[in-house]
């Protein structure tokens, strides 16, 4: 619930994503995801939270390619500890995506060819490894402090994917 402002101003962005001629708003949605997982990947990778590389941000580049999208500006340096609940924090927000991911993949999928490329949505999709952490988080001892430090981490993972977001749509242009 402490992140849910954080999420849904995010949200709120891609709203109308999949409704005709918005396809320069799944682009931005691409891009965006593409610059956040380049700049939280990494981190989780080094923490002391089990995270593997799923191919997600391999999808991404791939979508990305497809549609022939430029780089976003750097991402802004990541600002996260590599201590368990900064890590977990960040971890749900890429994670969570899943369950979105799927929703979008199935409404996609519903509307019929669509020329745009899916990988990404496709790779998100499995609720699995959400559930996993939500399992581990709750298997864990946490103090008030850590869940705290938790969720501070979520909303500022949130708070830079929407920065990315709105530095896309300033910067895209689709030809």
């Amino acid at each position: 619930m402490e992140t849910r402002a954080e999420h849904e101003a995010l949200d709120a962005g891609f709203a109308d994503m999949l409704a005709p001629g918005q396809e320069p708003l799944y682009a931005r949605f691409l891009l965006t995801n593409r610059a956040g997982h380049e700049a939280v990947e990494p981190l989780l990778s080094r923490s002391s939270l089990p995270w593997t590389d799923d191919g997600r941000l391999a999808a991404l580049r791939a979508d990305c390619r497809a549609l022939r999208l430029p780089r976003l500006s750097p991402p802004p340096p990541a600002r996260l500890s590599l201590a368990l609940p900064e890590a977990l924090g960040a971890a749900y927000v890429l994670e969570g995506s899943r369950l979105g991911a799927a929703f979008l993949f199935k409404a996609l999928r519903r509307n019929g060819p669509s020329g745009l490329p899916v990988r990404y949505l496709q790779a998100s999709s499995d609720p699995a490894p959400f559930r996993r952490l939500i399992g581990l988080a709750n298997e864990t001892a946490w103090s008030g402090a850590e869940m705290d430090r938790a969720v501070a981490s979520a909303n500022r993972t949130f708070r830079t994917f929407r920065a990315l977001a709105e530095g896309a749509r300033i910067r895209m242009t689709i030809s």
